[in-house]
């Protein structure tokens, strides 16, 4: 059956975008070069800011491992050498690891958990205050967050460098961008930016195309961070990255004008603004109202399967790192490579599954968001049977469609929601899956400990029973369309 999304994804046109009323006065001399499709223009940004995240993440539990390792545990510094990351660990380290690990998840734990509380909080308030003052400033604060704690980061190992600290001052780089609303706050402005510019046919393939720019920022930054480091160092890394999220800083305030029309924005105070509980009230009654058939059932479904997701992943990169140092004894290079393969079987995956599945074959988008559930639940059981490393790899290939889940869900509620609401239903399941962490990162912190010793890889036995949920309630979904496909929104759902 044709359908009208059917283009490239890379090289499709929505409405111009009208320099002189959306972007900023010290834009206009770059007028002609904004004159692009608007949903194109966010994501080189998108890409340097994952690109640069992805560079920190091994690199910064090495150094909570080893300042565990040399001030906590009081070893010395040459016992403590191969927890940087850069040498596999000896018999004599293996000895050691076990404790080592089980103090250091303790405050990797807590950062998870820091990095979820207060920009959950922030997300309620933030769809109703973009709807009514525009996406740009969100956008702005997230980036100037990042950057601010990477700065950070490169003064605490500028600081180790020459005497050891207390692994805890690590978590000072997550204050900037958790009070600027971090990744939750990114998220939510991402999906509204593309509901704002791409139209209703268009939205579940722009959705991938913002995936795709995540994705690829995780690819680079995975398969960069441990040959960049094994190199250089912590320290020149870390510079590295807030150079790189600057450089995205820089583009979002030149060249990404505000998605939202002029008529449509408010004046006022927008600090006042967005603190107003009423605007939270507001969120609340338009996620939990009736709605015409099962349209709310249909969004609780699919905004639950999106928190139970990340509840998983959050989870399971609590303690995955350490996992695969104590099961497989992986180096930060080896970890950054199959991290890389991650990426890259996800974007290969998906772009085979949106290609091949939706296009030629023509399965509709609750039926692809059916099959991402399968493929995690197969990729999690193999993850936790793992007895060698290659069966990791083994477990990316069969979880390879997983890419598409995200946005076939996302584009599920873009069409059962209002665009006049969409960002409201946006915000708070983004604010529920930035709060996932709170319960995840205790639960599976608690279980790898208990189970360290004798069976490691245990905790993903718990993203197996999760993600089964999350196919159960998209079979609901699926079953509703069916009974229900003469409703033009359970057609669109349906194709």
């Amino acid at each position: 059956m044709p359908r009208d999304d059917e283009e490239p994804i890379i090289g499709g046109t929505d409405e111009p975008l009208d320099t002189e009323v959306h972007s900023p006065p010290t834009n206009r001399i770059f007028g002609s070069w904004l004159k692009r499709p608007r949903a194109l223009i966010l994501e080189p940004a998108v890409f340097l800011v994952f690109f640069g995240r992805f560079l920190t993440d091994a690199v910064y539990q090495n150094q909570i491992l080893y300042q565990t390792c040399v001030t906590v545990m009081k070893y010395n510094a040459t016992e403590c050498e191969p927890f940087l990351g850069t040498d596999r660990a000896s018999d004599e380290v293996k000895k050691i690891e076990g404790q080592v690990q089980e103090y250091a998840s303790t405050i990797t734990m807590i950062s998870s958990m820091l990095e979820s509380t207060v920009p959950a909080v922030v997300s309620l308030f933030l769809g109703p205050w973009s709807d009514k003052f525009g996406r740009r400033p969100i956008l702005l604060s997230t980036f100037t967050g990042y950057f601010i704690s990477a700065i950070i980061l490169v003064v605490l190992t500028q600081i180790t460098a020459a005497v050891n600290i207390s692994p805890w001052w690590f978590l000072l780089s997550c204050v900037p961008s958790v009070f600027s609303g971090g990744t939750c706050a990114l998220i939510t402005i991402l999906y509204c930016h593309v509901s704002d510019v791409a139209t209703e046919n268009k939205r579940a393939m722009r959705m991938v195309t913002m995936e795709a720019a995540l994705g690829l920022g995780m690819l680079v930054g995975g398969v960069a961070s441990g040959y960049i480091y094994a190199a250089t160092g912590a320290s020149t890394l870390f510079i590295l990255v807030g150079s790189i999220i600057s450089i995205a800083l820089i583009y979002v305030y030149f060249f990404v004008p505000e998605s939202l029309k002029s008529e449509d924005l408010q004046s006022g105070s927008r600090i006042r603004e967005f603190f107003r509980l009423d605007l939270v009230k507001v969120l609340v009654r338009t996620c939990i109202r009736k709605r015409e058939n099962y349209d709310r059932a249909i969004i609780w479904f699919v905004m639950m399967s999106l928190t139970l997701c990340v509840f998983s992943m959050e989870g399971e990169s609590t303690v995955n790192y350490m996992f695969m140092r104590k099961q497989f004894d992986y180096t930060v290079q080896d970890y950054s490579v199959f991290n890389a393969a991650r990426a890259v079987i996800q974007v290969v995956g998906s772009t085979i599954a949106m290609i091949l599945l939706r296009r030629l074959l023509g399965l509709s988008t609750i039926t692809m968001t059916l099959l991402a559930f399968a493929c995690c639940v197969l990729e999690s059981t193999v993850r936790a049977t793992a007895v060698y490393g290659s069966e990791m790899y083994l477990a990316l290939i069969v979880g390879m469609m997983r890419g598409v889940m995200s946005p076939m869900c996302k584009a599920i509620l873009s069409h059962v929601t209002p665009s006049s609401e969409l960002g409201k239903i946006f915000s708070l399941t983004t604010s529920l899956q930035s709060i996932s962490p709170l319960g995840a990162a205790p639960l599976y912190t608690a279980v790898y400990q208990a189970t360290v010793d004798f069976y490691p890889g245990i905790f993903n036995f718990i993203s197996v029973g999760l993600y089964f949920l999350c196919y159960c309630m998209s079979a609901a979904v699926f079953g509703i369309q069916k009974s229900m496909g003469s409703n033009s929104v359970y057609q669109a759902i349906g194709s």
